[in-house]
């Protein structure tokens, strides 16, 4: 299972949406789950089926916000 921890999110590889979203290993992944990593019990995804850059990109603008920093691209 591949697992990534950007700041209070989790990015998790899935098998997609279409199938099931089951986590598994990064080679077989074929989309990304965002995880807010503070939330327990069952936990709805903040963002599901998304590609890794989007995955990555939705973390990382999240973490300047939450800090009050403008991030440019």
């Amino acid at each position: 299972m591949f697992k990534m921890i950007v700041g209070r999110f989790e990015i998790v590889a899935t098998s997609g949406i279409k199938n099931g979203s089951v986590r598994v290993g990064k080679s077989e992944a074929q989309a990304y789950d965002v995880i807010d990593r503070r939330k327990t019990g069952i936990v709805t995804p903040e963002k599901r089926g998304v590609e890794l850059d989007d995955a990555w990109s939705y973390c990382v603008r999240y973490q300047g916000r939450a800090r009050g920093i403008a991030l440019l691209h």
